[in-house]
């Protein structure tokens, strides 16, 4: 059988008019400008307050990169924070 699942609350969250936003196109730009700028190579994982850039798929070395976001941003959009 299925798992019983609950619906805890629903909610709206509105980006445009978030004061997020702001911050996440400042991460968006750095990490694109880091990479167009100054290659692969540059990209760090500390990079960005609310997204970054990380190997994607398993295992280090991978030459792919993705956004993500990290758990401040979810936490805020979630109504934790």
């Amino acid at each position: 059988m299925g798992v019983e699942t609950k619906l805890c609350r629903v909610d709206d969250f509105d980006l445009d008019k978030h004061e997020m936003l702001k911050q996440l196109k400042s991460d968006y730009e750095l990490i694109s400008d880091s990479l167009n700028n100054n290659g692969f190579a540059s990209l760090k994982s500390e990079m960005g307050i609310y997204i970054q850039s990380r190997t994607k798929g398993a295992g280090h070395g991978s030459k792919s990169r993705a956004f993500y976001a990290r758990p401040i941003c979810l936490n805020k959009i979630l109504g934790l924070l």
